[in-house]
């Protein structure tokens, strides 16, 4: 069996995100800045079944110092939202073609998927668009079920 549940492309808008960032070595600290911002979307009345909340990694610890490596996770911004909240600051995301990777939400699918994607790429005759970041996808409606996505930023 596949590992990867589903894989399809899909096209991001460019959009105005709401996010908390971390820097410093990508690992279990990841997991805890997840947890705050959820705790700070409920507070804030954010994350219902249509919830999307994106973690997106924008440093390759290949090439950059551990300790500078910056993490966000974010939600695409309320209509209308001008500013951030305290820890939340506000920013564009920049769009693009992405393939996205359905698959378990546990970590040894996660690190499996990072490890592995490169392979589905080649297979499908995909280049990787590396000036873009990479992003984990967690819609409310599929963890809800057990999985996550992958997304990929494509040429």
């Amino acid at each position: 069996m596949d590992f990867f549940t589903n894989k399809e492309r899909e096209i991001f808008h460019t959009s105005t995100i709401l996010y908390m960032r971390r820097t410093g070595a990508y690992g279990k600290e990841n997991y805890v800045l997840m947890e705050k911002f959820k705790d700070w979307l409920n507070t804030h009345n954010l994350y219902d079944d249509h919830t999307a909340i994106l973690a997106i990694p924008l440093d390759n610890p290949n090439r950059t110092e551990p300790q500078n490596c910056r993490y966000d996770v974010c939600i695409t911004a309320p209509a209308g939202t001008e500013i951030g909240y305290g820890d939340v600051k506000l920013r564009q995301l920049e769009g693009g073609k992405y393939m996205v990777f359905q698959i378990e939400h546990t970590a040894q699918a996660v690190q499996k998927a990072w490890e592995t994607y490169s392979i589905e790429l080649e297979k499908s005759n995909v280049l990787q668009d590396t000036s873009r970041p990479m992003i984990e996808r967690y819609a409310k409606k599929l963890v809800d079920h057990h999985s996550c996505e992958l997304c990929v930023p494509i040429l």
